[in-house]
C-alpha cells in the first residue's frame, strides 16, 4: 500500500477550499493556489495499483493532516478486498510520523516510511561501520560478472534506531540508509579531497534483507504514475463554489 498527497493547482478564485500550499516546480519549492488530495493505492508485483481511499483537502493542508486515520481507512479497504498478511505501507517523509507508525502496528501491517533528516539520524548514520555498506543496483550502476556485485555510486546499510522517543509512539525498528555519491568534479582534473554522500533513510519493521527492503521501499514511486493519471482525469476539473445558475427570466436570489 502506498500513501501520498499532492497539490493540484487551480486558477479560479471561487474554487471551494482552495488555499496556498507548498509544491516543487522545476526542483524549486514554491507556493501555489490549489487543493490537496490524499491518495492511498494497493498494488502487487503482478497487478497495477488501484485506489483504495481518497480524501480531498484544502490547498493549505499539511501533507500529513489526517494521515493516521486515513491509513486505517485504507487498510480496512485492503482487507475487505482480500489482502492478507502484513501488508507493507510505504510513504515519504511527510508521513514518517509516530501516529502513522502506531496506526500500522494497531492494524497489524508493516511500515516502510521515509524519515526527515535530523542530528540524531546523522549520528546514527555516522555510527555505521564503513565495511557494512553494500553497493546496490542504481541508475548508472554496472554489474561486474567476475565479482558478482554492482559497481555503483549507491550503497545501503542499516542500523537499529529508536524513533519518536519523546512521544507516546516511541518505537525501535530498522533504520535503512541509502547513500549516493555526490557528483562534484574537482577543477583541472584534480582528484577530490574526500567523498561526499547524500543520504536517504527510512524506518521499517519488515524482515526483508537490507537490499531487498531498499528495493521494496523505492517501489513507492509507482504512486506517481497514479497521480499523473488522476491529474489528466478526475482531478482535471475540481469542484467550484457558488450557487447554480439562475434560469432566464427567474428573479435573482436575495
Amino acid at each position: 500500500m502506498d500513501v501520498d498527497s499532492l497539490l493540484r493547482r487551480v486558477y479560479g478564485h471561487a474554487k471551494q477550499g482552495t488555499g496556498f500550499g507548498h509544491a516543487k516546480v522545476g526542483g524549486y519549492s514554491v507556493k501555489l493556489r490549489g487543493l490537496s488530495p490524499l491518495i492511498a493505492t494497493i498494488s502487487t508485483a503482478q497487478a497495477a495499483p488501484v485506489i483504495a481511499a481518497t480524501r480531498l483537502r484544502g490547498g493549505s493542508a499539511n501533507s500529513a493532516r489526517g494521515a493516521a486515520s486515513f491509513v486505517r481507512q485504507a487498510i480496512s479497504t485492503a482487507r475487505a478486498c482480500g489482502a492478507t498478511g502484513r501488508v507493507p505501507v510505504r510513504a515519504d517523509s511527510a508521513f514518517g510520523s509516530g501516529a502513522v507508525v502506531s496506526a500500522c502496528l494497531q492494524a497489524g501491517v508493516n511500515y516502510s516510511l521515509t524519515l526527515q533528516m535530523n542530528p540524531k539520524i546523522r549520528t546514527a548514520i555516522a555510527g555505521i561501520d564503513e565495511a557494512a555498506w553494500t553497493p546496490v543496483r542504481y541508475p548508472g550502476g554496472v554489474y561486474d560478472e567476475e565479482t558478482g556485485s554492482w559497481i555503483s555510486d549507491a550503497q545501503v546499510a542499516e542500523t537499529v534506531y529508536t524513533a519518536f522517543e519523546t512521544t507516546a509512539h516511541k518505537v525501535t525498528a530498522r533504520l535503512i540508509v541509502r547513500r549516493v555519491k555526490e557528483r562534484n568534479p574537482a577543477p583541472d582534473g584534480q582528484d577530490e579531497l574526500f567523498q561526499l554522500w547524500r543520504h536517504h533513510v527510512f524506518l521499517t519493521d519488515t524482515d526483508e534483507p537490507t537490499i531487498d527492503a531498499d528495493l521494496t521501499h523505492r517501489g513507492h514511486a509507482v504512486i506517481e504514475q497514479v497521480f499523473a493519471d488522476l491529474i489528466d482525469g478526475p482531478l482535471a476539473h475540481l469542484p467550484s463554489a457558488g450557487s447554480p445558475p439562475t434560469p432566464p427570466g427567474s428573479p435573482s436570489p436575495p
